[in-house]
């Protein structure tokens, strides 16, 4: 959904104490007693604040706009700088008689190319060197210079810092500079209302703006924006004519753009329009519809729908049927796609009663196999996961062979026993965590329950890759409870019924599974492939590998046992996670027809699992060097799609403009769901995955996209009016209806034929905002306040709704648009 954000525009903060030398004086008149009338005690006590004056740091500027080195349509937006702390543009007076310290001591100037004779072309070249030297020509008949009073002049210290300085024509000062009533009018403070969050959070969000009086021309230009210091120089901008040749101002920052041509139609709205205007289902992704004449065969029909499904024919002619083509479809699809059924390899699609023949699915379990012998870090760790269970398989082999040697040395092993058969009663059940303690396996056995859940967790800890002597007891113990046959359980070597147990040492019958030992059981190899090919096994062993498992500690684990681990390999989880959003998948993969996605346009998706199925499988199967090995494998590519799999991407779209290289941090907010994975693929190319299929997708302007400008209706610049209070239906902020004796839009004033803006004045912009507003403003005041006109200029980021393409219906249909 959208997210609504409330502003609130502060006019000014004057500190109590602004910047400079003070004093202070306290006195003390005590009473009473024996002392004398009069009595009076006085401490005076000099003291400086600090702040800025002739250099700003990097981290004091928030942000500016235009943003530095862009071009774009900016010729309706003043130029500004936001400040990280909001008190410093009214910290310091612009002069000694500012008494009510409400005029702002910076500001904002915009110098277009030729207009500064050492910056000729705009890109924001300063002169540098010490204020001392830049600063200390009072008697230059040639330039004008800050006053900074004898109340505040500069220190020893601020005299030697290194500053910028930039020489301004003194017809080109008077041409553009604000006067100081229009300077307080170019300074706000922007604060966020209702956002729920604390006091100390609104306040990190308040950001005291700066603006520029000047639009740039409409016909372009580079342009270059300077923040510089007004300490010193208000009589000049009341009184420009008093200028000399030129002026010297101290510039704290600055940056340089390009504002293009008005028919270059690159701003925001126009960019916007060219994605989105226009029936919806054609910005499906898919190669546009051709013609095919009015009585296709089947052969075209069916080629025509494939197409039409987002499948592009390959440049290849199969050699086996000469003029017939294989196609290729990726994982963004027009529409749904069906379901795959996983079983064999599935992967590889058989020709269609045409001869043609989908490699897809094919295609992807290939790229996933490249991709991941590729990534030395997820190949190491799937061949760890691999031995990791080719270990476990015989460390459970041995224990399991020296069960069958004692089974049949007790006479209870017959022709159909199978040696791995009783280490299935030991598996734990999907999903069981032995933290969960007796109520997760069931009522107690008598008392042989403890003893097979001593069993079972210590399977389970060996296949999660726990050293086998710390666990064969618990494991023979608990095969001797549910079956009868331990190291101290059985029918006595004199016969059947006989009073006398047989005891055997353990350490006797492991060693008689013990694969390189001459005694092993002759089956050795029947009982490792019995247990590599057990699904529960190796089920259980990839639930490990992939941290799908929990493990406990039941109890005690013998002298010297190692704290419970498990054999997870988070570089699995983190490569597969990322192949489920196509990390890593090339372009033509996702978008093999270039058709499909042209310049300026933004495609709308579903996305195929199959192709996702296939692309994990093919990454799993690097795995395979043997036949065990595929057993291990498989049982990892069914743990992770059918359990342990993150959210996987259901839609999305594909947007390629300059609308992303201009505005990156573009907004897209689906309805329902979430954006699983955002990326720019490439220059100007952005990829956004949901976990949904919303109904509307909502196309934010970014947050940079609150600036404050004018608007162009009939041929002229004018500005849309805000009500500044709340009248019948109207809110505060919203645009002033026709009536009332109010008008909804003022014409914007310009100074002679300049693009600087005319504020003051009978005839200025600020009282016709004022008189236009008619009963939607402060009736018991005269004039409009600083935050006042600000909120007047704000231009709000742009919101466009977006509704998905629904999938065809039969017959005819309807197609949806975009409205802002």
């Amino acid at each position: 959904m959208t997210v609504t954000r409330n502003l609130h525009f502060i006019d000014n903060l004057v500190p109590s104490v602004s910047a400079g030398d003070h004093t202070i004086t306290v006195t003390q008149t005590p009473t009473g007693g024996n002392i004398p009338s009069g009595t009076a005690f006085t401490l005076t006590q000099d003291f400086t604040v600090t702040g800025l004056r002739l250099r700003v740091e990097a981290d004091e500027i928030h942000g500016v706009y235009p943003p530095p080195g862009t071009a774009g349509r900016f010729d309706l937006y003043l130029p500004h700088v936001a400040l990280e702390r909001r008190i410093v543009p009214w910290e310091r007076r612009i002069s000694d008689d500012d008494k009510g310290g409400t005029t702002p001591w910076l500001g904002v100037l915009l110098f277009a190319e030729g207009e500064l004779p050492d910056d000729p072309k705009a890109l924001g070249g300063t002169e540098t060197g010490t204020a001392r030297t830049l600063l200390d020509a009072r008697n230059d008949p040639e330039v004008s210079v800050p006053d900074f009073g004898a109340g505040h002049p500069l220190t020893a210290e601020e005299e030697s810092a290194t500053i910028n300085t930039i020489r301004v024509p003194g017809e080109v000062f008077a041409r553009i500079a604000p006067t100081s009533t229009e300077l307080a009018h170019l300074a706000h403070i922007r604060t966020p209302e209702d956002t729920g969050g604390s006091h100390e959070e609104r306040r990190s969000a308040e950001y005291a703006y700066l603006l520029a009086n000047r639009l740039p021309d409409p016909q372009g230009g580079r342009y270059v924006a300077h923040l510089v210091s007004f300490e010193g120089h208000k009589e000049l901008l009341d009184h420009p004519d008093r200028a000399k040749a030129h002026v010297r101002l101290v510039s704290l920052h600055h940056w340089s753009f390009v504002s293009a041509r008005v028919e270059a139609g690159t701003a925001y709205s126009d960019l916007r329009a060219r994605l989105t205007d226009g029936p919806a289902r054609p910005h499906l992704l898919a190669r546009p519809a051709a013609e095919y004449g009015d009585t296709p065969d089947a052969y075209t029909r069916r080629v025509r729908h494939l197409i039409e499904t987002g499948h592009v024919a390959l440049r290849h002619v199969r050699a086996d049927r000469p003029g017939a083509y294989d196609f290729y479809r990726g994982p963004l699809t027009p529409y749904p796609a069906d379901p795959v059924d996983r079983t064999g390899r599935w992967w590889i699609t058989d020709e269609d009663g045409f001869g043609v023949r989908n490699v897809g699915h094919h295609t992807a379990w290939s790229l996933g196999r490249g991709l991941a012998l590729a990534d030395q870090e997820f190949s190491a760790a799937l061949a760890r996961a691999v031995d990791q269970a080719q270990k476990a398989v015989q460390n459970l082999a041995q224990i399991a062979g020296g069960y069958r040697a004692r089974a049949e040395a007790v006479g209870m092993a017959g022709p159909a026993y199978s040696a791995a058969g009783p280490l299935d009663a030991l598996l734990p059940p999907e999903g069981y965590s032995f933290s969960q303690g007796e109520e997760a396996w069931g009522p107690a056995d008598g008392d042989t329950a403890p003893e097979r859940r001593a069993g079972m967790e210590a399977l389970d800890r060996l296949l999660a890759g726990e050293p086998p002597q710390f666990h064969a007891q618990a494991l023979l113990d608990g095969l001797a409870t549910q079956y009868g046959v331990g190291p101290s359980t059985g029918p006595a070597e004199g016969g059947a019924g006989s009073d006398e147990e047989v005891r055997v040492d353990p350490v006797t019958m492991v060693r008689a599974g013990d694969l390189s030992f001459p005694a092993s059981m002759p089956s050795a190899t029947e009982t490792v492939a019995a247990i590599a090919e057990d699904p529960r096994v190796m089920g259980r062993l990839a639930a490990h590998v992939l941290g799908s498992s929990s493990l406990g500690h039941s109890g005690p684990q013998g002298d010297g046992a190692p704290e419970p681990t498990a054999a997870r390999e988070p570089a699995l989880d983190s490569f597969l996670n990322g192949l489920r959003v196509l990390s890593g998948v090339p372009f033509d993969h996702l978008v093999p027809d270039p058709e499909a996605l042209p310049p300026e346009s933004m495609r709308w998706f579903r996305v195929d699992r199959g192709w996702l199925d296939a692309l994990v499988t093919g990454a799993l199967w690097a795995g395979i060097c043997g036949l065990h090995d595929r057993r291990v494998v498989e049982a990892l590519v069914d743990t992770y799609l059918d359990g342990s799999r993150p959210p996987t991407p259901s839609s999305g779209i594909l947007i390629r403009s300059r609308l992303v290289a201009d505005f990156p941090e573009l907004g897209i907010v689906p309805s329902e769901g979430r954006v699983l994975r955002r990326a720019i693929l490439a220059p100007g190319v952005l990829l956004v995955l949901f976990d949904e299929v919303p109904s509307e997708v909502h196309l934010n302007e970014p947050d940079q996209g609150v600036h404050l400008g004018v608007g162009f209706q009939g041929g002229r610049e004018r500005i849309t009016l805000r009500a500044l209070r709340e009248t019948d239906d109207v809110k505060v902020g919203d645009q002033v209806p026709a009536r009332g004796g109010a008008g909804t839009r003022v014409t914007v004033p310009f100074r002679d034929d300049t693009r600087v803006l005319k504020l003051a004045g009978p005839d200025g912009l600020l009282d016709a905002i004022w008189t236009g507003l008619g009963p939607y403003k402060d009736t018991g005041r005269t004039d409009l306040s600083p935050g006042e006109f600000g909120l007047q200029l704000v231009h709000a980021p742009e919101r466009a709704i977006l509704h998905t393409p629904t999938a065809p219906a039969t017959g005819p249909g309807h197609d949806e648009g975009a409205h802002t």
